[in-house]
């Protein structure tokens, strides 16, 4: 497959100037060594094709390794090969979109096929000018994978209930905000926020959960939560409930919730049965919480 970009390739370009002394031979140009990804390599460049693997009629292209540590038994490489089209003003890259596996048995991978002989030494095509052509590669060494991140969304988790009493709700004052204590469901911390007259401009309870500090060795990422927010009637059943979703941030105190919950007016209706004594009593369910843990495998 061959695709254009700007950018020249990261590991390794060279220029064959007078390249027309050479571009019917089946014999191969190696480069001097360069480093990738740890190792050293070398760039082999078959102008008329490496006929014996099928590269007749083609530029074949490799990139060699030239060093195989004794205790690696697979080096998993990602290639690319590239040409300068000068008409372009880009670089052609082609590559087949197979991982290589390097082993001190399979030291060369590459493209007997990169590019048809009749399309490459075309003047107009634009991959050879003023007799030179520029070719190059680039090699990404894939590392082995050290862990696995594995997400588990858990429905009902245990001890996932919080209820807050909130006493002498009338005296709380002028403070914008009043914080819950802390609780904790899976393995984070979280604590209720409220604001007694609202966050907007509307005169309203709102009502938040706060994500907190992780765990002692839980693992720090997004935490994703399905929150049930519940003001309590103390007179009857007719409670007021709302459903939160949120993907909570790995910083403490990424808060979700409801700016609305209830107007202060129908709040301090004693009649409707919210405030009672003086007191209000929140609730919040985590019905859904996602859990984060490193394992070896998938």
């Amino acid at each position: 497959m061959e695709t254009l970009r700007e950018e020249a390739p990261s590991s390794y370009l060279m220029k064959l100037v007078g390249f027309s002394e050479v571009k019917f031979s089946h014999q191969p140009y190696q480069s001097a060594d360069f480093d990738a990804g740890g190792h050293k390599w070398r760039l082999i460049f078959y102008p008329a094709g490496k006929v014996e693997e099928g590269g007749k009629d083609h530029v074949s292209i490799y990139a060699r390794i030239e060093n195989v540590g004794a205790s690696e038994m697979q080096i998993d490489v990602e290639l690319k090969f590239f040409i300068y089209n000068h008409n372009a003003k880009k670089y052609s890259v082609f590559q087949d979109g197979t991982m290589k596996h390097y082993s001190k048995e399979k030291k060369e991978w590459g493209l007997a096929q990169m590019l048809l002989l009749s399309k490459f030494n075309d003047p107009k095509n634009g991959y050879i000018d003023g007799n030179a052509c520029i070719v190059g590669v680039e090699i990404f060494v894939i590392k082995p994978r050290e862990k696995v991140e594995r997400v588990t969304f858990t429905q009902n988790p245990p001890e996932n209930k919080f209820t807050w009493k909130i006493s002498h709700f009338s005296k709380i004052g002028d403070k914008r905000y009043y914080y819950s204590d802390e609780f904790v469901v899976g393995d984070r911390k979280w604590r209720m926020k409220i604001s007694p007259k609202g966050d907007k401009k509307v005169r309203a309870l709102s009502v938040y959960v706060q994500a907190m500090e992780y765990l002692p060795n839980a693992v720090a990422s997004s935490t994703y939560a399905k929150l049930k927010l519940r003001l309590i009637n103390q007179k009857n059943s007719n409670h007021i409930e709302k459903r939160v979703f949120h993907f909570y941030s790995r910083e403490t105190q990424d808060g979700s919730g409801i700016s609305e919950l209830i107007s202060v007016e129908d709040l301090n209706d004693e009649s409707k049965g919210y405030l009672v004594e003086d007191s209000i009593i929140l609730e919040t369910t985590l019905l859904c919480v996602s859990e984060t843990m490193f394992v070896d495998s998938i």
